[in-house]
């Protein structure tokens, strides 16, 4: 086991991208319960705009069959959904898993979701906090040009960051440009950086029960991403095709393996875009923050989506 990780009891690991990300929270969850330390898992109710035509993720008074911890968490169950008819892929890794799941308002301030996280923490006996991003773009520096969709993982990392300050958080990055954002290059610079900043905890990848249960999950779950590590185990190399066969990526070896990474080290030498929405007032603001820096956002290209299919339908 990776000594960084023997002194814990207790983790509650995220998927912090959106978008399907918990699915690659199975490999760190194996990982972390073969070594005796109890795990329970939590993602975002945001789905992909072409799973849900809502532009951004989904507000908790939209959403039914919830249990309610505090303003910024909620447990879901298998049959937690929106009022219209929206089933979570965190609800659906609930009845698989036959757990509740926890699901995050990334509508809130990142003190105010900190604080949350660290109450639910301390009431549950959670000393470790790991947040998982599949693909890799929460490994990006800001000048990408393939940078698509940073908003989520930048509010995550501002969360876990301002949070590790009172209970540990560290950050997992499964796929390796599974997402086809990021290219390797860009990737290997940035894990070189941290790396010279002594900000690399130590890796691990699928194994045969890890693989057997995230195979169940993506036929239930749909997901690019995190089909990938799938794929790779089952010895697949080469270009393949995402986004309904929009992007093109490389699977190689190096995407089934979860890459851990110090979050203090990564928020201050990697990830410019986390630094700037770090005392943003709710996600509109983080969201206009990043705008006006020059990035590119998954929250604006689905309004953007969202406003061209209503104009189509006039």
């Amino acid at each position: 086991m990776l000594k960084s990780f023997s002194k814990y009891k207790k983790a509650l690991v995220i998927g912090i991208g959106g978008g399907a990300d918990i699915v690659g929270t199975i490999p760190t969850k194996f990982f972390l319960e073969s070594n005796g330390i109890n795990c329970q898992l939590a993602g975002l109710p945001w789905e992909r705009y072409s799973i849900d035509p809502f532009p951004g993720p989904r507000p908790f008074d939209q959403i039914i069959n919830k249990v309610k911890i505090n303003d910024s968490l909620c447990f879901a169950k298998k049959n937690t959904k929106t009022k219209d008819g929206l089933s979570f892929s965190e609800s659906k890794l609930s009845g698989i898993l036959k757990q509740r799941v926890v699901l995050i308002n990334i509508f809130n301030s990142p003190n105010n979701i900190a604080d949350d996280l660290y109450n639910y923490s301390i009431e549950n006996k959670i000393d470790l906090i790991v947040g998982v991003d599949v693909g890799g773009d929460i490994l990006a520096q800001g000048h990408e040009k393939g940078l698509a969709s940073p908003l989520a993982d930048s509010l995550m990392l501002t969360v876990l960051n301002k949070l590790n300050k009172k209970i540990e958080t560290k950050i997992g990055v499964l796929g390796y440009g599974s997402d086809g954002e990021l290219e390797q290059n860009e990737l290997n610079e940035s894990l070189g950086i941290l790396g010279k900043n002594k900000g690399m905890i130590g890796s691990f990848g699928l194994n045969n029960d890890s693989y057997l249960l995230m195979k169940k999950i993506i036929k239930i779950v749909e997901t690019d991403a995190s089909r990938v590590p799938v794929l790779s185990f089952e010895g697949i190399s080469g270009l393949y095709k995402i986004r309904r066969g929009r992007v093109e990526i490389n699977i190689h070896p190096m995407s089934q393996i979860t890459f851990y990474i110090n979050t203090d080290i990564l928020y201050r030498k990697i990830s410019k875009s986390a630094r700037l929405i770090r005392n943003a007032t709710d996600i509109w603001d983080a969201n206009r923050i990043l705008l006006a820096n020059k990035y590119r956002t998954e929250l604006d290209f689905e309004i953007k989506k969202h406003l061209t299919s209503l104009d189509d339908k006039e």
